[in-house]
């Protein structure tokens, strides 16, 4: 039963990337099947529709919001190790080096969303 928990841990969190995943896709080709339906229709297409069609993915932002979500989920599991630490800070260190990862890769997009900014 002990070895269930750490399987199920990393089931949620492939889950839970796999859901983000999906209905990103299904929102972009959700977007991109109107507009093809548009322009087989004849619609004029306005540059405003464009504008906001290219909008859904703008990786500036999506560069800040990964960066901000990936230092938060570090920062959780620095949390849950104190809570789970017992004695002299035994799943301390392990739970440290976890949340290392993430907040480097949070780091690094924040680096990435602000060299992009400096140059918009």
């Amino acid at each position: 039963m002990e070895q269930l928990i750490p399987i199920a841990l990393f089931a949620l969190i492939f889950g839970a990337i796999w859901l983000y995943s999906h209905f990103n896709y299904k929102k972009r080709a959700t977007a991109h099947e109107t507009l093809r339906h548009a322009v087989d229709k004849g619609q004029q297409i306005s540059p405003d529709l464009i504008e906001k069609m290219s909008s859904l993915s703008d990786p500036i932002k999506s560069d800040l919001r990964r960066g901000v979500l990936f230092i938060a989920f570090g920062i959780a599991f620095i949390i849950l190790g104190s809570f789970v630490s017992t004695h002299e800070g035994e799943p301390m260190g392990p739970m440290l080096g976890i949340a290392s990862f993430p907040i480097i890769m949070g780091l690094a997009y924040l680096g990435l969303w602000r060299f992009s900014h400096d140059r918009s």
